[in-house]
């Protein structure tokens, strides 16, 4: 009995637990992926809010009909 879990069972179990911690690798690292790029697209907003409320009023682009921080937002949301 000893030598049939020795032969078999452990490595399958080995071989099971190890594919299961590359899975839970896998799942965390596009986890992480995804949370840079929202982070990046989120640095990349406020930054086009920001330059669009520092530009002068008469220098803006015609297409901001709202003034003001929503207006900045709605134009760097593309509408």
């Amino acid at each position: 009995m000893r030598d049939l879990l020795n032969a078999h069972l452990l490595p399958l179990l080995a071989t099971v637990s190890t594919g299961t911690l590359v899975g839970i690798l896998l799942i965390v690292d596009a986890g992480l992926s995804n949370l840079a790029q929202n982070s990046q697209q989120a640095k990349n907003h406020n930054a086009c809010v920001y330059t669009i409320m520092n530009i002068p009023a008469n220098q803006r682009p015609g297409s901001i009909e709202l003034n003001g921080m929503a207006g900045a937002v709605r134009y760097c949301n593309g509408g």
